[in-house]
């Protein structure tokens, strides 16, 4: 499951395309229910909702983790990209990081904010700092990039993880025009 937001990013009323994703079972549907209810509940796949979070309207609808191959279709039109990750998974972890790698390359020429979150922080998880550099996804300059632990039991992190994207947002929108996309 994943999720696309839509919200406000700046108060000229931009419209703003999010889009979550991740591998099957890495907390995105906890985080988004976390984010909409301020508190964990056991999860189902969603639909999608209108959900107010700070003063931010967000439109998410949820997008299958088990199908990475249909994620490249929601990049060209968002303006930030949640990349959700299992830190208490090592099993998987090369797996995270094929994807990870190629999302790198799907948004190199898109001006796209990205932030990796790693979810259940509340329990035993992988070095995250050491993962991403091993990674490379945080080498390429030309990407604004963040990354954040987060409990979606706790919801430890889950607001300063979505503050971290809205300002690599808004960083969009304050550049020249000529650096902005197209």
């Amino acid at each position: 499951m994943g999720c696309i937001c839509s919200a406000q990013a700046n108060q000229q009323s931009i419209k703003t395309k999010i889009v979550i994703i991740g591998l099957e079972q890495s907390g995105k549907t906890a985080l988004f229910e976390y984010i909409k209810r301020g508190n964990f509940i056991e999860t189902q796949p969603t639909d999608g909702y209108n959900v107010d979070f700070n003063n931010k309207d967000f439109l998410i609808f949820d997008l299958a983790g088990r199908t990475p191959n249909l994620w490249q279709h929601y990049y060209e039109n968002a303006d930030g990209i949640i990349f959700v990750i299992d830190s208490s998974n090592k099993e998987n972890l090369q797996q995270v990081k094929e994807q990870l790698m190629k999302l790198n390359q799907d948004i190199e020429f898109l001006n796209i904010g990205v932030l990796i979150m790693f979810t259940k922080s509340d329990l035993e998880h992988i070095n995250c700092k050491a993962f991403l550099d091993e990674c490379g996804v945080l080498k390429n300059l030309e990407q604004e990039k963040a990354w954040q632990m987060c409990s979606s039991k706790t919801g430890e992190g889950i607001e300063e993880g979505i503050q971290k994207l809205m300002l690599l947002i808004k960083k969009q929108y304050t550049r020249p025009q000529n650096q902005q996309k197209v």
